[in-house]
């Protein structure tokens, strides 16, 4: 019954990533301090605010393997989290759009993909290319 509420109110099981990161020039820079506290989180972790113009959502999909997206629904504009199975994404919101992890809309009212970012991992530290 609690999940129905968190969709109403669009709560999402995805977590702010507290500390590690930071943005400069363009280029979102995630420190092993970040990642180690993302594997604390699950493996998923939202970033926002810290002048970032839209929030990100960090998922971690094995070892040295990230993907990055824009944490927005393109139907609502409600968050994203990873689902549980680990194959996708989908919105928070009642309606439960989905996604492929390539940003893709498979189902629900969204209208179009949620735009996924480039990354670089190099030396323990995550690189996120914001521009699209």
């Amino acid at each position: 019954m609690f999940s129905v509420f968190k969709a109403i109110l669009g709560i999402c099981n995805t977590k702010p990533l507290g500390s590690g990161w930071d943005l400069k020039d363009g280029r979102l820079s995630v420190t092993s301090e970040g990642l180690a506290e993302m594997d604390r989180l699950g493996g998923a972790a939202y970033l926002q605010g810290g002048g970032l113009e839209k929030p990100v959502l960090l998922l971690k999909m094995g070892a040295d393997d990230y993907l990055t997206f824009e944490n927005k629904c393109t139907h609502g504009g409600r968050k994203i989290d990873l689902k549980p199975d680990h194959t996708g994404l989908r919105c928070c919101s009642v309606n439960h759009s989905t996604y492929d992890l390539e940003g893709k809309n498979l189902t629900g009212p969204a209208r179009g993909p949620v735009i996924k970012y480039r990354i670089a991992f190099k030396d323990g530290e995550l690189s996120v290319i914001l521009s699209v």
